[in-house]
């Protein structure tokens, strides 16, 4: 992935990161000095992007599950990014006291269905990871709007279908959508997913980017992802 620079480690089994993290991950907007909290950081797959892709200099992880968190420290090391990165395992719903009002950005690619909806992976680490067992989108935001410094932004990816919840979720915690860029698999197809940013006491005033579109006309991705795997793609919100 992008051009070579990332190669990661992660389960055989139960959870294992997707395209939408890499989409994420090319989502997000900030100054390279800014501090970042991957909220959620599996097995490191987001934070190294932007810290070996894209050029961020101090970005935390936080992963409750042990075996994620471990697989994000190796591959950390891995890639040498220990001056960039740092894992801690830690559940968001009660960062340190330190973390309070400390990041510029935060970056989630949260859980996206409910308990009770869909069939639940019988890997515990992919249920996580799919299903609202251990996080709701009420408390990643909350969790969020805590942890930023005044004027901070979240980036998230999430399915349309609850984009109005995660409006109100967000709201709720202070924090004002600004911009969506609906992804869909092919040209014509309905998105499957939609990329987020809103700003901690930001007045709702949403600007939606024209569509990604993931494949091309065949088999292949299309220009904008597959720059971003060849390692010489764009900002996803340059379009």
């Amino acid at each position: 992935m992008c051009g070579g620079r990332l190669v990661l480690a992660q389960p055989r089994e139960g959870y294992r990161f997707s395209l939408d993290s890499l989409l994420l991950a090319w989502w997000v907007e900030f100054a390279p000095a800014e501090r970042v909290l991957d909220a959620g950081c599996g097995a490191g797959v987001v934070a190294l992007a932007l810290a070996c892709c894209r050029g961020a200099r101090s970005v935390v992880g936080v992963e409750l599950q042990d075996e994620l968190a471990a697989y994000a420290r190796a591959n950390v090391a891995a890639h040498g990014a220990g001056d960039r990165v740092e894992i801690r395992t830690g559940d968001l719903r009660a960062l340190p006291a330190a973390f309070a009002a400390r990041f510029d950005v935060v970056v989630a690619n949260p859980p996206f269905r409910k308990v009770g909806t869909g069939r639940v992976n019988a890997a515990s680490g992919a249920a996580a990871a799919r299903h609202e067992l251990t996080l709701t989108l009420a408390e990643l935001a909350g969790a969020a709007a805590r942890a930023m410094a005044p004027g901070g932004r979240l980036y998230m990816i999430y399915p349309p279908g609850r984009l109005g919840e995660a409006a109100h979720e967000l709201a709720a915690a202070g924090l004002g959508l600004e911009r969506l860029r609906f992804v869909h698999p092919r040209a014509g197809a309905p998105a499957n997913l939609v990329l987020a940013a809103a700003r901690l006491g930001g007045a709702p005033a949403v600007a939606t980017l024209p569509p990604l579109v993931v494949y091309g006309p065949g088999r292949g991705y299309g220009d904008e992802v597959a720059a971003i795997y060849a390692g010489d793609g764009r900002p996803l919100y340059e379009c």
